[in-house]
């Protein structure tokens, strides 16, 4: 079930971001033409928010997020795992911190309209909590299965190796 849910996000994140370079692509077009679709705008705007957040929980799925471990290679093997676990909590304090803000920026743009397009901005503020509790039960998972030993911890890349 896991599996099949992680091939959905990543196929609604990949459609997602493939809508957005279209609608770019829209846009510039018309406006080069002198027919501006000003509507392609914000529907890009709406994907690509939705590419980003989708595409933050694939990767923290992965930990393939960026690091910049120069000093964390310095420390013992365990105290990097120690600090995998305290990242990973803080992580989800603000995480959590995200999904409450969100959702009150989500419900205050309710009536607000998204440019031309006649839909709710709340559609595209409602990425930061959907996306924030994606992550939220994406950090939970792993430090549940890293405090199990089910999961190695690492703050070096998703295989725990550093290149």
């Amino acid at each position: 079930m896991a599996h099949l849910f992680f091939k959905l996000e990543e196929r609604l994140a990949m459609t997602f971001f493939a809508a957005t370079s279209v609608f770019v692509l829209i846009g510039a077009v018309t406006r080069t033409a002198g027919f501006p679709v000003i509507w392609a705008v914000d529907l890009a705007q709406l994907s690509f928010a939705w590419a980003c957040v989708l595409g933050a929980d694939l990767a923290l799925k992965k930990n393939t997020h960026i690091e910049i471990d120069i000093v964390i290679r310095k420390f013992p093997r365990q105290v990097r795992k120690a600090l995998a676990v305290v990242w990973l909590v803080a992580i989800v304090f603000f995480l959590c911190f995200l999904v409450w803000y969100g959702t009150k920026l989500t419900l205050q743009n309710m009536e607000r309209v998204l440019g031309d397009v006649g839909i709710s901005y709340s559609w595209v503020t409602g990425c930061i909590p959907v996306g924030a509790l994606l992550m939220l039960l994406t950090a939970v998972t792993r430090l549940w299965r890293g405090l199990t030993g089910r999961e190695v911890l690492s703050l070096e890349g998703h295989d725990g190796t550093v290149i």
